[in-house]
């Protein structure tokens, strides 16, 4: 197998399942994405490959490695994603919001980056999840959503007036939606304050781990794929 690409897609397979298992349930996938963001363009690639799968914790792994990937020529990434889970959403509301949850860590972690373009995108990205609960896409963890958006921007995007102004119909059976409108309406910075969900830390590989080799793979999988774009 000589194609990069291939051989990339083949290595990410081989680690998906331990990848989940030790790494992501324990909120620790930055040890295996956190390295791959010096390779953007190999690892947007492969982010977006992921998206497309029908397995929602393959996804989901291509949505935490997305918001490392903290690149100005990739900051249409998780628009992206996110277009594909409203497409998912459509027929499996449950795999979508499961994905959704991640885009939105992954979008709250862009908005902490120095690199303005991705800053914005991340802001972008956590405004279009709370438009869409508005407009019939009710993610999950839209009040996050808000309560992050606000964090960042100091309560100073246009989408807030619109969630203020938001009826009844628009927000039934969002209950954590309507009480951070509430806690808008009100000013109440403690509350949104308490909502405020930050994106997991950062952690790095034992040599001691069972599957090592298989990250070690995957890390030269992905330098790989990158050199040969150069």
């Amino acid at each position: 197998m000589d194609d990069p690409w291939q051989m990339l897609e083949s290595a990410a397979l081989k680690v998906l399942n331990p990848l989940w298992d030790q790494f992501a349930k324990e909120g620790k996938e930055s040890a295996v994405f956190a390295p791959m963001a010096q390779y953007p363009n190999a690892s947007a690639w492969l982010a977006r490959s992921m998206a497309m799968s029908s397995d929602d914790i393959t996804r989901k792994l291509g949505a935490m490695l997305a918001g490392w990937i903290r690149d100005s020529r990739h900051v249409g990434l998780l628009s992206e994603l996110l277009e594909r889970e409203r497409q998912v959403f459509r027929d499996d509301r449950m795999s979508a919001n499961s994905v959704g949850e991640d885009i939105m860590f992954a979008a709250t972690r862009w908005t902490e980056s120095q690199n303005l373009q991705v800053r914005q995108a991340g802001i972008d990205a956590l405004a279009h999840m709370i438009k869409d609960a508005l407009e019939g896409t009710p993610w999950n963890t839209v009040h996050w959503a808000v309560a992050n958006l606000h964090h960042v921007t100091e309560g100073g995007h246009e989408i807030f007036q619109e969630l203020v102004n938001a009826t009844d119909s628009q927000m039934e059976g969002q209950e954590f939606l309507r009480k951070a409108v509430i806690a808008l309406k009100q000013n109440d910075k403690q509350t949104l304050g308490r909502l405020v969900t930050a994106p997991s830390g950062i952690y790095s590989v034992s040599a001691n781990e069972p599957n090592y080799s298989l990250i070690i793979s995957l890390w030269k999988a992905v330098a790989s794929a990158e050199g040969a774009l150069e």
